[in-house]
Order: structure tokens, then sequence, then C-alpha cells
């Protein structure tokens, strides 16, 4: 199988890429998983940002009951946020990334789907947390998107790669959102965002 790290890796990641970012272009982020680990997340940069993720959501609160992880992708996050609750969900839109998640953590919960549809899924679960760490701006419109997520959770949990974060500050705005440090890894930047439910 071809690594993601390698030269063919990272002009697979850069074709697919182009011009994904507001346009719902699922078909391409689906078939960035031919290739293993096509976001490089095993690299010391993502981990460090995973590190830091947990390091954020733990002064936020130790424990979480639920956890929902959107574009958990093929699952290295997903072993980072899963040490903060007991019941952990994850989705996202490639079957291929959930097998491999499954593998990777059996313990938890994955199901296939969009961003879009995680209203939709596990219907008897009202989340603690649900995070999405650079997935909202694959969305093409997230005005849909933010108030489905808000009315599964108590809380909401965001990070964005600091080009295109910029495009979405808006929508980070008012009522129940904060501003969090930035993380910073290898010289990138994520900027981060958290919506609390009013009296929680």
């Amino acid at each position: 199988m071809i690594q993601s790290d390698g030269a063919f890796g990272a002009l697979w990641r850069k074709v697919m890429l182009r011009g994904s970012a507001f346009t719902s272009a699922y078909r391409k982020l689906h078939l960035l998983y031919a290739v293993k680990d096509p976001w490089n997340m095993a690299s010391k940069r993502e981990q460090d940002r995973f590190a830091a993720t947990n390091a954020q959501l733990a002064a936020i609160s130790d424990r979480y009951d639920s956890i929902l992880e959107l574009g958990c992708g093929e699952g290295h996050q997903s072993e980072y946020l899963s040490q903060l609750t007991e019941r952990f969900y994850g989705i996202d839109l490639s079957s291929k990334a959930i097998e491999r998640a499954r593998s990777r953590c059996p313990s938890l919960t994955f199901a296939a789907a969009m961003v879009e549809q995680s209203a939709e899924l596990f219907p008897d679960v009202h989340f603690d947390l649900i995070c999405a760490c650079e997935v909202l701006y694959y969305a093409s419109d997230i005005t849909d998107v933010l108030p489905a997520l808000m009315a599964r959770t108590d809380r909401l949990y965001v990070s964005n790669y600091k080009p295109r974060s910029d495009h979405l500050l808006s929508h980070f705005e008012g009522p129940g959102w904060r501003r969090l440090e930035d993380i910073v890894a290898d010289e990138t930047v994520w900027e981060c965002f958290l919506w609390e439910k009013p009296g929680i």
C-alpha cells in the first residue's frame, strides 16, 4: 500500500485536495483513502496537535459522558479523544477510513456518514461534546451544519487550519462562542473555538 509520507502520497493528497475547500467535494475526500493515512496523521506535528487538543478539552472538563468526533478518518485522533470519555463515537464519509478506524480502535463506535448527516446518527445519544477538527471547511455551507450540531450537544469544539480559518471566523461569534488559545505545532497554526449551551 502507498504511504502518505512518500513522494507519491504527498502528490496524491495535493491533487485530491485541490479545489475541495468549501465545496462539498466529498468524492475527492473519499478517494484520498486510496492511500493509507492520507493526512499524515501519524506525523509528530499531528500527534502534537492531538495532545494539545486533549489538553484544551481536559481544561474545560476533566471528563465527558459522550463525545462525537466529526471527520474521524482512520481513528488517529480518536485514540486521544477517547481518553476523555467512556462513550466515544466517530464518523467519516469514507467507508475505507472507518474500516481502518475500527481496526485501530476496536472498542470504539464508528459510522460512515457525511457531516451533514450527523444529526441523524446515534439518535438516542445527546453528546456532551462534539469535536470538529479540521473538517467544517469541507462543507459547502456550514450555516446549515452548525445549528444541527448544536441541537445534539452541550459543547461544540472547532479547530481550523489557519489559512482556511479566515473564511469561517464569522460563524464562531455570538452567544455561547468563545475563542480558545491557538494550537501551534511545527510552525503550523490551528485556531480553536468552543460553543457551550447556556446554563451548562
